[in-house]
């Protein structure tokens, strides 16, 4: 008997010897970009190099809570879009030791980030990505195919936006995440058409635009909560 239980013990070391974190790809709209929110890492043996916010957590937290203490901290915010994206577990992801990470993806307006984690942070346009540390840019190409097939189904492209914006910020969404062109009248007609926005009665100075300064809109979420369920259905 007391062989047996030797043997167990050993084997639950072996079970149980693994660490936890979390990460988060978290996209904005700026200077008329798509950006994700990149750190320098503190912690060898990528000391300095750049990843995807993150941190290790203990196998008693919650994931969740976990990254929104961690948001709290980096950003000044953890009230912002989030969805869990998947477990990353390669057994050599992580050069220390095995790491099984629980990754996310957010979306924020710029606006809502603390002015002063900006100087700390790096905003990089996902069409520049550098070499990432770890498996962080796979976990980018997964959250941009999350991104991209969300934006199909669901108003998200207003969580990247003030609450007040014009319809060729929109545009400039979509074009990018899909790196493709629009037909911008078909697709501002889809956007009216779904009734899930609506003018607030002024308009805005644009650069990219010719013309009379463009008609300025809101997000009626009370509207889009009625038909919650109901795919947006956008087509280009």
């Amino acid at each position: 008997m007391k062989a047996i239980e030797n043997h167990d013990t050993k084997s639950n070391v072996l079970f149980f010897t693994a660490a936890f974190s979390v990460d988060i790809t978290l996209f904005t709209y700026s200077e008329n970009r798509i950006k994700v929110l990149l750190v320098k890492k503190e912690d060898e043996p990528y000391f300095g190099k750049l990843g995807l916010p993150g941190k290790l957590i203990k196998p008693i937290d919650d994931t969740m809570s976990a990254l929104n203490a961690y948001m709290k901290s980096l950003i000044g915010n953890d009230r912002f879009h989030k969805k869990q994206l998947k477990a990353f577990a390669d057994v050599g992801r992580h050069p220390l030791g095995r790491v099984i990470t629980i990754a996310y993806y957010g979306l924020i307006p710029e606006k809502q980030v603390r002015a002063n984690s900006m100087e700390e942070l790096l905003w990089t346009d996902i069409s520049k990505l550098p070499s990432l540390t770890y498996d962080h840019n796979r976990i980018v190409e997964s959250s941009l195919k999350r991104f991209r097939k969300d934006l199909l189904r669901y108003p998200n492209v207003f969580e990247m936006l003030d609450k007040n914006f014009i319809l060729s910020e929109v545009i400039d969404i979509y074009e990018q995440a899909f790196n493709t062109d629009l037909d911008s009248p078909n697709f501002r007609r889809q956007l009216k058409d779904n009734e899930l926005i609506r003018p607030v009665g002024e308009t805005r100075y644009s650069v990219t635009q010719m013309g009379r300064p463009p008609q300025v809109y809101t997000f009626d979420k009370k509207k889009y909560k009625g038909r919650k369920k109901e795919p947006i259905g956008l087509r280009f």
